[in-house]
């Protein structure tokens, strides 16, 4: 099955690919993809585990803890664990009950609290991360955001890579029909011919 990313989380997959590859790992795990949700910078799940006091270098340090260093192979990886693709299909059906198209960093991080048996969710419980209490501010979070006080930057995401805010060339000297169709601010125009 294809997925489609927000930049945020396909950003945050290629850290966590890099962050495997770095610590010697031949394989993405759960652990690398919380330590991609909590560097990558910009998305909800980040927001959201700083605000637990999750950090990336204790995460990283964590998982060096409990996997160990391997050897590092320039070959890279060879793909994600068959949990961590688990944890791509809890994200794809929570993306899809939450209405968007797109997978974000917030339904990656719901997708792996479902995955509850998994690195990620022990070291997050290790780092005394309450997970009704995690989960209930990602729901707030999102909330929030579906209310209008996203960011416009945020709503661009959720609409995804190609979406109104990353044309700024265009914005300046066209408009947004579909975006002003949705806001109901264009009328419609029926031409009768003769």
């Amino acid at each position: 099955m294809t997925y489609k990313f927000t930049n945020s989380s396909k950003k945050a997959i290629e850290i966590s690919n890099q962050i495997a590859v770095k610590l010697g790992h031949r394989y993405v795990g759960t652990e690398h993809l919380l330590y991609g949700l909590v560097k990558e910078g910009t998305g909800i799940a980040n927001k959201v585990l700083e605000n637990q006091n999750v950090v990336a270098e204790v995460v990283k340090e964590k998982v060096e803890e409990l996997i160990g260093k391997g050897e590092i192979d320039s070959g890279g990886t060879s793909g994600f664990t068959p949990r961590t693709k688990r944890v791509l299909e809890n994200a794809f059906r929570e993306a899809k009950k939450l209405g968007s198209d797109y997978i974000g960093t917030e339904h990656l991080l719901i997708g792996m609290m479902r995955e509850g048996d998994s690195i990620a969710v022990r070291i997050m419980l290790d780092l005394n991360v309450n997970p009704q209490k995690l989960y209930n501010e990602i729901v707030k979070v999102i909330n929030e955001y579906e209310s209008g006080d996203e960011p416009e930057r945020v709503k661009s995401l959720k609409r995804g890579p190609s979406s109104y805010t990353a044309t700024p060339t265009l914005n300046q000297f066209g408009k947004d029909l579909t975006k002003e169709a949705a806001e109901r601010k264009v009328r419609s125009c029926y031409w009768k011919r003769k």
